[in-house]
């Protein structure tokens, strides 16, 4: 039996909670902001209940010490404020799964964890929504893909005959920059207009679907990621396929009046891309324009430069 913690059980967290929960056979606490008594997962037509432990604070209550595997699903901007779970649950044991969207997971957790602790960053493919805390709504796909090493490895296998899968890739640069370019894409473009995946139906928005794939596409083959010349066309008709119920995580957190993780995905194709002198307007344009939508109306953040979180 493997001591699990999730920190940040909303949607992603939940959903990847729920699975373990349901062959019972791992101690699973969850760690979040406010206490609810069951796990609800929504999907396929069916409602599962799965009684839970939930802590509130850092070192109260059990877990008083490290567990062997950490699910970190809190938004990429929140992970400093995600430090005090870190330092109780994370030994130099400790398997940590960070399940952020971005390239950057593990520069981004580093500072945070036990410097022997084994970070696993995951390409997260898991369509939900959290209406409310403890409730999950999942609408499609439910699998990570991680490298295909030690750690990697040890994940997969606490998912083993779960509801998720765990894909381990000796090439997981090239999935995660992938990855990445969907999410410049739907993120970015459904939190600015405001709409669900319908929005990718309309051929101007289709265009511009391949505009900003393809600059996408040209920093991360910079970064050493193999991406075909026909991935910007795959993806907007992929896109164009969608549920046009579905939304991304960006627009749920647009829609509650949440930060928005603009950062962690447009930001670091801007970062990138400047490391490679590579122009990217459209990727400047979105973390400019997503920036400001997150501040105080009459405000400056204080926490840009540039465009760019410093």
């Amino acid at each position: 039996m493997a001591s699990v913690a999730v920190v940040g059980p909303g949607a992603i967290g939940g959903w990847f909670a729920a699975q373990l929960l349901a062959v019972g056979r791992d101690e699973v606490v969850l760690c979040g902001r406010r206490r609810f008594d069951e796990l609800v997962l929504d999907e396929d037509g069916t409602c599962r209940r799965h009684p839970v432990r939930v802590l509130t604070e850092p070192g109260g209550g059990r877990p008083a010490a490290p567990v062997d595997v950490v699910l970190l699903a809190v938004k990429a901007h929140q992970t400093a404020a995600a430090a005090p779970w870190l330092e109780v649950l994370v030994g130099p044991a400790t398997t940590v799964a960070v399940l952020q969207n971005g390239v950057e997971q593990v520069d981004r957790v580093r500072p945070f964890v036990h410097p022997d602790a084994a970070i696993v960053p995951a390409v997260v493919y898991c369509g939900a929504e959290s209406p409310e805390p403890g409730h999950v709504v999942h609408r499609t796909n439910g699998f990570l893909i991680v490298p295909d090493d030690g750690a990697g490895r040890r994940l997969a296998t606490l998912f083993e005959g779960t509801g998720a899968e765990v894909r381990r890739s000796g090439r997981w640069l090239d999935s995660a920059w992938m990855k990445l370019c969907s999410n410049v894409v739907a993120n970015g473009l459904t939190a600015l207009t405001g709409r669900r995946m319908e929005v990718f139906g309309r051929p101007d928005v289709a265009e511009q679907v391949r505009r900003l794939a393809g600059e996408c596409v040209a920093v991360a083959r910079a970064e050493g990621a193999e991406i075909d010349d026909g991935f910007p066309d795959l993806l907007a008709e992929g896109l164009a396929r969608m549920p046009g119920h579905a939304g991304t995580s960006m627009l749920y957190d647009r829609l509650a009046g949440r930060p928005l993780e603009y950062d962690a995905i447009h930001g670091a194709v801007v970062r990138a891309a400047r490391r490679h002198g590579i122009d990217v307007p459209l990727h400047d344009l979105l973390v400019c324009v997503l920036a400001a939508l997150g501040e105080p109306a009459g405000g400056r953040s204080p926490t840009t430069t540039g465009g760019v979180r410093s």
